[in-house]
This record gives C-alpha cells, structure tokens and sequence, in this order.
C-alpha cells in the first residue's frame, strides 16, 4: 500500500479481523498478472489461510458499485472493499453481490470459506473531524443543490452559478464536506448520508398565526412579500408541500399550511397582519424565516396549489423532523419524473 490513507485502512482492517479471532498476514506476491491484465487490487490479505483482495476507497457510493461488481466477477478470489464511509445503498449492493466490505465508521462484513463475518466493531481512530460540516448558509444551500440532482458532476462553478454564491466560497463547503466523508472526491454525494447528516442540523421555528394570508389580495401581496411572480418570496413547506409533491400524505382540506418567509420583516409584518395564533392546535397557518436563503428562492408552482412550493429537498428535509412518520412517509415516497430518492 502506497500512501498513509491507505495504510492507515488496511491497519484498521487488519484489526479489526484480528479482534474477532481471525490470523491475518499479509500477502506479499503479486498477482498473477496474465491472470489479471486490466488491474491489480491494493493489497492482498490471507485470512485464515484464505486469499482475500483489497480495494481501497475514500469513500464509495451506490454509483461505485457497478464497478467494483464488475471487477469482483473477473477474480476468482474473495474481495473486501476498505473506506472510510460506504453509502448504505452501496453496502447493500455489495452484500447482494457477496462483496465484503470494511466501513472504518464501525461496520466489518466477510464471507469466505469457513469464515462468516458481520458485526459492528470500533470505529477507526482519527475518522472525526474538527470541523462540523454544516456550519454557515453556503454549506448548507451546496448541500442541497447536491442532493437535488446526485447524478449530476457538480463543481464550485457551477453550483455558485445555481445558489449565486462566490465560488470561493463554494469550494471551501465542498472540502468541508469532503473533510466530513459526506462527498467523494469527485463530489459525489454520499446516499443517503448527506441528506441525513444535514436532516440532522435542520431548524424551523414555527410561529403560529391566527389568520391565512390572502395570496388575492395585492396590498397583502406587496406588504408581506408573498412573491408569486417573483425570484423570491414565501414557500409552501411540510404536509401541503409533501402532499403537492406527491408523498402519500392524506389530511383534511382545512389542514393549516406551513411557509418559509424570505426575512424577518416578512415575518414580523406576517405576525402583526395575521395575528399570533394563541392556541397552536388551532392555528390557521405557520410561518417561519427560511433556514437559509436559497430556501424562498427555489420554488416551484403548477403543483396544485397557488402558492410556490418549496424545493422537494427543502420539504422532505421538514419531513424528516416529525419523528414519529417522518421516515415512514419518506421511505413510502416514490417520487416521479426526474425526482431522485436521496433520504
């Protein structure tokens, strides 16, 4: 093994195997390369006394797997995959293809003759890093713009163009996402590690209100900054947002709607128009100022509803905070047309 990263893997590979009983030594010979002439693995382990190949990756996403598919179908020996993070999609490809693989988070699968493994064990030593990935807007809004098209090859410039950010600034939330193995280093994202990760620090601060805003009417429209026919305004989240997207949500026709306003004046303005809703069970709307900018700007309308509709990210993302169904109705979610499932 020829760099430090891929030392420091196979070492905790290593360990890991020796911890649950298994003799590992490495295999110092080469493969025979007529036998193999396109590639060689990283490394070669005897576990057991059996051959195991060593592929080793920074991190591996469901895109990967193909490929190490294919790789693994032209060797006649077992094959362990070695990363620091492997996407749980791609776990499961791998387990379905009798891949084994090492995640330094904590997780050891192989399967060879007389050897069955699948536990959890330490994580890897030196994995965490001291930079939180979400901290700051920009990383939050190239989370996001990630998420909304995974299969897209997304570099500084481009994302910039899409969240009008610096680019500079962009590249800086790249490599924190990279540092925090939520990227590859082609900036591919981890699924659905990076939807989960960003779930996680995701805010709302819901403020009830005792009124519905009246889209009809103009002065209501200027003074609270509805938006409809502009790059920025209010955004429809949550059930009515997921009901518009097609999540299989089902609530009355009166259920009160939640929106994301783009300032805190357009809030402000909101609570002193539409009144505070003194009892939150029966409010007739809530408002809250957008986690982040990007947030009222990417909208969609035609989606059966006559306000703007927040990005399917942005609402699957308030999904994921209701604890109690919040991930049974994203894993119920099959969206249509270019939609992809990132959660």
């Amino acid at each position: 093994m020829g760099t430090a990263f891929e030392r420091e893997l196979l070492a905790g590979l290593s360990t890991g195997l020796a911890g649950l009983g298994l003799h590992v030594t490495p295999e110092l010979d080469s493969m025979n390369t007529s036998e193999h002439p396109s590639r060689s693995p990283d490394a070669i382990l005897s576990v057991n006394g059996q051959r195991v190949l060593v592929e080793v990756k920074a991190a591996v996403t469901e895109s990967d797997t193909e490929q190490i598919v294919r790789y693994a179908d032209t060797v006649a020996d077992p094959m362990i995959i070695v990363s620091r993070r492997i996407a749980d999609r791609a776990r499961r490809q791998l387990r379905a293809a009798g891949i084994g693989y090492f995640d330094g988070r904590g997780h050891l699968r192989l399967v060879i003759p007389g050897v069955f493994v699948d536990t959890d064990i330490e994580p890897m030593v030196g994995l965490e890093t001291t930079s939180p990935p979400f901290e700051g807007d920009v990383v939050r809004e190239v989370a996001i713009a990630i998420l909304n098209e995974p299969n897209v090859k997304h570099g500084p410039r481009s994302i910039a163009r899409k969240i009008a950010r610096v680019p500079s600034a962009v590249a800086r939330a790249l490599e924190r996402l990279r540092a925090n193995d939520l990227l590859t280093s082609d900036n591919e994202p981890m699924v659905p590690e990076l939807f989960w990760a960003l779930a996680d620090v995701w805010r709302r601060a819901s403020t009830p209100l005792a009124n519905r805003p009246e889209p009809s009417r103009p002065s209501q429209n200027k003074l609270l900054q509805f938006g409809l026919h502009e790059d920025e305004g209010w955004a429809l989240t949550d059930t009515l947002a997921a009901r518009a997207w097609g999540m299989p949500v089902v609530v009355s026709s009166n259920y009160p709607p939640d929106f994301y306003v783009p300032s805190i004046i357009a809030l402000q303005r909101a609570i002193a128009q539409l009144g505070r809703a003194t009892d939150p069970e029966n409010r007739a709307c809530t408002v809250s100022v957008a986690p982040v900018p990007l947030v009222c700007r990417w909208r969609e309308g035609e989606l059966g509803t006559h306000w703007l509709v927040a990005n399917h990210i942005v609402v699957a993302l308030d999904i994921a905070q209701d604890e109690s169904r919040g991930r049974e109705l994203l894993d119920r979610w099959l969206p249509q047309g270019n939609i992809v499932r990132v959660w």
